[in-house]
């Protein structure tokens, strides 16, 4: 049950980037960033539009932590998000976006790990859920993003960092060999 206390911690931490001030210093903001303040790049993840956006990520967060909890260790759910933030940041420059704010490429990251996973344990909704997400992934290419949710969040939806969560969650489900029973820790 380690990375139930992991993931209230995130969300803690995630409800504490909201305040104003605190909010301002985390946000992805490129010229920031430029300026030399890198932190950015990874706690712009940790950031959110408004309340809307919030609760839409802390769901997704609570659904997945509870749908894959099987593959969660807090020794791999750590570095794993963490590196999604690092990419998914560093995606963002290649966007048009000059701000940006949520989770949800690490969300989507998440899930794709979470269903190769159950793939790799032969079950067969993983491949549905898979290609799914591709199709998603797709539609949000093609289209630039659902014009509902960015009136939603307030804020375009950030394609990329879904595309480039989605990759990372890819390739640790094909590399990480940490199997369903190894990632249970003691609690």
């Amino acid at each position: 049950m380690a990375h139930l206390r992991f993931v209230g911690l995130l969300a803690i931490i995630i409800l504490i980037a909201q305040i104003p001030t605190i909010h301002q210093l985390m946000v992805w903001d490129r010229t920031d960033i430029l300026a030399g303040q890198w932190w950015r790049i990874v706690t712009g993840n940790l950031t959110h539009t408004n309340g809307i956006h919030l609760a839409m990520n802390l769901a997704g967060l609570v659904v997945l932590a509870f749908i894959h909890r099987e593959y969660y260790g807090s020794r791999s759910l750590i570095p794993m998000i963490w590196v999604m933030m690092a990419v998914i940041g560093a995606v963002m420059f290649v966007s048009p976006f000059d701000w940006y704010a949520g989770l949800s490429g690490v969300l989507h990251g998440l899930f794709v790990w979470g269903v190769v996973r159950d793939i790799q344990n032969k079950m067969p909704l993983g491949w549905v859920m898979l290609a799914g997400v591709i199709v998603k992934l797709g539609y949000e290419a093609y289209t630039g993003g659902d014009a509902m949710t960015a009136d939603l969040i307030e804020a375009g939806v950030a394609y990329q960092a879904h595309s480039a969560g989605a990759c990372i969650g890819l390739v640790f489900a094909l590399v990480w060999k940490e199997g369903p029973n190894k990632s249970k820790e003691r609690s």
